[in-house]
This record gives structure tokens, C-alpha cells and sequence, in this order.
């Protein structure tokens, strides 16, 4: 076994332990870091994305030989921007510096559409969503077969592109890349991409018993999409899920109307398919603590917290998954280096004991402004040397 393998054969497996439950060898350092690698890197975000995968893959290389890391998410090319320009919406624009993606068409479902959703998800997204979505895609069967039959082609591409960069973060530079797949807890679905906050909030109120009926059917769609996406849990990757309705919930309507398809989804997903899954748990969690506790104990399901008290989260909830963050953004970008460390430092006192924790960033990496430099080298190195068991 290569030097490299072994260094990647390692580090999975420490995350492995501790996506268990368990304790490894020492606490795993897993930010999620995105663009900012390309901004540490200096090489422009859109020659990156588009231009050679080679210059992608030197960002990442560049970032893994200065930054001690035991992996990433992924190589934060998520838009095949070639495929999506071909369908007239313009939402998405890369430039040197971002990735931005401009809001859009926010309620695309009008509430007297729940039965037509609740009876078939999927021809309900390809006969009235995605047309609805797209204008362009309302013309003949011909030329929506060319025009689609296009897209599928440049989606190869880019699929192509990020997977060669993948396979060679994780050979030559023998870190993992763990995302490889991605699966909405249904509510979320209706909120992004059918009724928007506005609309699903009414429906919380007036109509709950199609917005339960429709989250059921979209659930096992997703399930449906995520088995067949990624067929082999067995390779100790992770499905990422961002949460992002509950915590605008009252806790009670939370319990009614989203934990029940939080929950199957551990339950299908993880306790019976053997996938691990990452649950990106946006803003404050701490008034759903006492229901977070019925989620299954079996499976393997990580929490990425952004705020409240990791403490009490490992506590309360410790047994049903396994805690990362601890970091917050803005330390790394506005504090001094020894304040940093500092709070590396509590972290690992006070996480780190029986295992079950990751470090990590409250909040995503994107931007220079994000993190200096400095903040995050001695950050995560402290973590890496003193965290050992």
C-alpha cells in the first residue's frame, strides 16, 4: 500500500470510528471549507470550475500541504453552470471571486396542486415543476428531447471533471472526499422548491394534512433518488442534508410537521441501508433537544451544529449521533491566533472526552474574509497534535 493510502486509509478511519459513535485514535478535524480553498489557493474561482481540473485539484493540493485536515466534503464544484445555461433561467454565475445563485421563481406549486404532488412526486416535478420552472422546455417533444439530450451530455462533463479531480485528492494526496450524495428531509423540499417560506407557513396553518401527505410521498421519493444516486454506503462516504426549515418551527409544530420525515429518514437511509448521514443542523437547536432524542440510536448520523451549547447537544443527544462543530467562523476571522487556539483548546476539554465529536466550523468557508489564514493552520493543527486519546 502507497504512502498516500495509508495516510487516506487512516483518516478514514478515524472518521469512520467516530461517525460510529466511537472513539479513534484522535479528534477528527473536518471543516467544511468550500471556496475558501480556491481563495487560499489564490487561483480564480471560475477558471477552477470551468476552465481545467487541473487547477482545481492544485487549489485542494495546496490547501492539504499547508492545512492539517482528516478530509473534505467536496470540491465545492456543485453547479454544472454549462448544463444549467442552456435552460434560460441565468440563475447561476461564477466569477473569480463567487459563485452566486440568484433567487428565483420561490412558489412554484399553488396550494390546489397537494393532490397531484401527494399522488406521484416524481411526475408531478417532470410535467408541471420543472416546465413551470423553465419556460423553455414548454415547445415540442422534439426539441425538448435535443435540448435535454444536450444537457445530459455537458452534465457528463462536469461529472467527469469533478470526478477526476475526486479520484485524485483521495489517491495522491490520500485524503477523503465524503459527499456523495445529497438528500432532502422532505418539509425542505416544499420549502425551497415549491411554496417557498411564505407559502409553506399557510400551509402549516391551513392546510396540514396535505402538507403531511405530500411530505410522506416526497420522502420515499428521495429515498428512491439517494439509493439509486449512490449506490455503496459501504465505502464509509457520507450523504450530506441541510437543514433548513425547523428552526423557524415552534418546537411543537416541528414535532408534527418535520421530525417524523427527519426521522424516517435515519431510519431508511442509515439504521436499515447502512448509509452514513450528515445532517448540516442550520441555526439554533437547543428548543428541539428533548424530541431530537427519539431519533434512532442504531445507524450512523452526524450533526453539524451552527449554534447552542455542543455540551449540551453531546449530553442530550449524544446517543442518537455524533456532534461536530465547535468553531466559531467568526473567531477564525476576526480573532487574534492565540484567541483561536484558545477556543480549540475548550473544545477539546470539553467535547473531546468518551469520543462521539468532530471538530469543525460552526459555518461554511467561503469567502477570503471568512478565515485568516494564519487563524486556521495553528487552529487545526492545535486540535491534530492535542487531540489525541
Amino acid at each position: 500500500m502507497s504512502k498516500e493510502m495509508e495516510t487516506y486509509r487512516s483518516k478514514l478511519d478515524r472518521l469512520q470510528t467516530t461517525f460510529s459513535k466511537g472513539i479513534p485514535d484522535r479528534v477528527p478535524v473536518l471543516p467544511n471549507i468550500e471556496t475558501w480553498v480556491m481563495h487560499y489557493a489564490n487561483v480564480s474561482l471560475k477558471d477552477a470550475f470551468t476552465k481545467d481540473p487541473e487547477i482545481l485539484f492544485n487549489a485542494f493540493k495546496k490547501v492539504s500541504d499547508d492545512i492539517y485536515l482528516d478530509g473534505f466534503f467536496g470540491t465545492s464544484n456543485i453547479i454544472p453552470l454549462k448544463m444549467m445555461k442552456k435552460f434560460g433561467e441565468g440563475i447561476y454565475t461564477v466569477t473569480d471571486e463567487s459563485l452566486q445563485i440568484k433567487g428565483s421563481h420561490g412558489t412554484t406549486m399553488q396550494p390546489d396542486e397537494y393532490p397531484a404532488l401527494i399522488e406521484d412526486p416524481q411526475k408531478f416535478f417532470s410535467d408541471v415543476i420543472i416546465p413551470r420552472k423553465y419556460p423553455i422546455l414548454n415547445q415540442s417533444v422534439d426539441k425538448n428531447m435535443a435540448l435535454l439530450e444536450e444537457a445530459f451530455d455537458d452534465f457528463k462533463d462536469f461529472a467527469a471533471y469533478n470526478g477526476s479531480v475526486v479520484k485524485r485528492i483521495e489517491a495522491d494526496l490520500g485524503m477523503p472526499v465524503l459527499s456523495r450524495a445529497a438528500a432532502y428531509v422532505a418539509p425542505d423540499i416544499v420549502l425551497d422548491y415549491l411554496r417557498d417560506f411564505t407559502g409553506i407557513s399557510g400551509d402549516i396553518r391551513r392546510r396540514p394534512e396535505a402538507l403531511i401527505a405530500a411530505c410522506h410521498s416526497i420522502s420515499d421519493f428521495i429515498i428512491q433518488m439517494t439509493t439509486e444516486s449512490y449506490k455503496t454506503p459501504e465505502d464509509e462516504h457520507f450523504v450530506f442534508s441541510p437543514l433548513h426549515l425547523p428552526t423557524f418551527l415552534k418546537p411543537k409544530d416541528f414535532e408534527k410537521f418535520y421530525f417524523p420525515f427527519m426521522k424516517k429518514l435515519v431510519e431508511e437511509l442509515s439504521v436499515k441501508r447502512g448509509y452514513t448521514l450528515l445532517f448540516y443542523m442550520e441555526n439554533d437547536w437547543m428548543p428541539y433537544l428533548d424530541i431530537l432524542q427519539d431519533l434512532p440510536t442504531e445507524g450512523k448520523v452526524v450533526g453539524l451544529f451552527e449554534h447552542g451549547d455542543l455540551k449540551a447537544y453531546k449530553e442530550k443527544i449524544g446517543k442518537n449521533m455524533t456532534i461536530m462543530g465547535g468553531m466559531p467562523i467568526s473567531l477564525l476571522a476576526r480573532g487574534t491566533k492565540q484567541q483561536c487556539i484558545d477556543k480549540a483548546k475548550e473544545c477539546l476539554d470539553t467535547l473531546a472526552p468518551g469520543g462521539n465529536y468532530i471538530f469543525s466550523v460552526d459555518m461554511v468557508l467561503m469567502s477570503k474574509k471568512d478565515a485568516l489564514p494564519e487563524n486556521v493552520i495553528s487552529t487545526f493543527q492545535y486540535i491534530h497534535e492535542n487531540g489525541k486519546y
